[in-house]
């Protein structure tokens, strides 16, 4: 039997929220509103989800339609909530919420009138509760057991792997017996600790090696206000945000050392690979990342999308030219981000695709390769340009952020 939203509220309003939460959990009332979270569950469409919650599909439509400028519905991620908002006496659906990420939400309002039916969204950052926390901690197998052992968050042993990818394989040399400190922030909601934040400063012992880096901000840090929207005048030519090492040199290279977070690398750079479809011995001139289906894969750096579609053997691929030297190319998505189409600018990180299996492919997965004056190259042994370093009119400030933290990072 299917009751309306009306309904429900009449039947909330007679018997009490307390009934309410004690047999549905969905029901969450602040008056004067009924919040009702739906998640998100894989295969489902916005469409579906809105169905559901007693939306018409007229409706959907529309606010699918008069929301994409701001952000696309249809990308709605499976695992988490779209949650509905009612006027608690007309049972009218007034507010629709949903997390896009960890930094912003997309809240969509109804400004629909007796004649016209409108729907206004935006997009706001997530207030967090932000607590700055140190850690440290000896290895004894690998990092992430280490991490989790002192009961923190896992993903800060992710964070930390990332910012140091370029400098320890943290597959193959970490030892029993490095170390590690760091100072990070840690992000609330309200009173509940939701994730990690970014990491201010950290040092890592590795064979006896020490490696340190320092998140550097430079509207943020750079000393002097009047100063911190300018560089000699000439736009795009300040420090980038990012990772720096105590001399002031980048952590992160001109390219990402992966497009994604893979479970494993399923094939290699090869001139002779037997090829499970074709049955036959073929070049495979790129790496293949085996990742869950619609894993989000990302560019490994700036630089202009000069095709995105269906693309023969490498079913829907993204090509990207980085600069005169470099092209890298992404195969096999089961579909493009938002955005993503020819002549479209990207930046180092930006998703630009999720895993799939189109095209030539025996499984979910994604085939990723490098070009270098338009010849296949090896990703894995290719010398990648290290990252700009900080700049001269930044280097004041940024001895500051050092001076700071390597005295914070010498008492932990």
């Amino acid at each position: 039997m299917n009751f309306s939203i009306k309904t429900l509220i009449a039947v909330g309003l007679v018997l009490g929220a307390s009934f309410l939460a004690k047999n549905s959990s969905i029901f969450l009332f602040s008056n004067p509103e009924v919040r009702v979270p739906k998640e998100i569950l894989a295969g489902q469409n916005f469409i579906l989800v809105a169905n559901q919650a007693g939306i018409a599909t007229t409706t959907a439509n529309k606010i699918l339609e008069e929301t994409k400028k701001i952000y696309d519905l249809s990308q709605i991620s499976a695992g988490k909530d779209l949650t509905f908002i009612y006027d608690k006496n007309s049972g009218n659906l007034k507010e629709l919420r949903y997390e896009i990420d960890k930094e912003n939400e997309l809240r969509i309002k109804n400004n629909s009138t007796t004649t016209i039916d409108h729907w206004v969204a935006e997009k706001l950052p997530i207030e967090y509760k932000v607590i700055i926390a140190e850690a440290k901690g000896t290895i004894e197998n690998s990092l992430y057991e280490t991490i989790v052992s002192q009961n923190l968050d896992q993903r800060l042993a992710l964070a930390l792997a990332e910012m140091f990818a370029w400098q320890i394989d943290f597959a193959t040399q970490i030892q029993k017996g490095d170390s590690f400190k760091v100072i990070y922030e840690k992000k609330y909601r309200g009173d509940t600790y939701d994730h990690p934040g970014k990491i201010l400063a950290t040092e890592f012992i590795n064979s006896g090696e020490r490696f340190q880096g320092f998140y550097f901000n430079p509207v943020r840090d750079r000393e002097g206000s009047q100063r911190a929207s300018v560089s000699n005048g000439v736009k795009g030519d300040k420090t980038k945000e990012g990772y720096y090492d105590e001399a002031g040199n980048s952590l992160q290279k001109v390219f990402l050392k992966a497009p994604l977070q893979y479970k494993y690398v399923s094939s290699g750079f090869s001139y002779s690979r037997f090829n499970p479809i074709l049955q036959v011995y073929t070049k495979h001139r790129g790496i293949d990342y085996a990742a869950a289906f619609g894993t989000p894969a990302v560019a490994v750096g700036d630089g202009t999308v000069v095709q995105a579609g269906w693309n023969g053997e490498y079913g829907i691929s993204v090509k990207v030219r980085h600069n005169e030297t470099y092209t890298t190319v992404y195969g096999h998505f089961s579909s493009l981000a938002k955005g993503i189409r020819v002549g479209a600018k990207v930046r180092q990180g930006q998703i630009i695709g999720y895993v799939g299996s189109t095209g030539l492919s025996t499984g979910p997965h994604l085939h990723y390769e490098m070009h270098k004056f338009g010849s296949f190259i090896n990703p894995f042994t290719e010398k990648i340009p290290a990252g700009e370093p900080i700049k001269d009119e930044d280097r004041s400030a940024f001895q500051v952020v050092l001076d700071k933290y390597t005295k914070n990072l010498d008492k932990i």
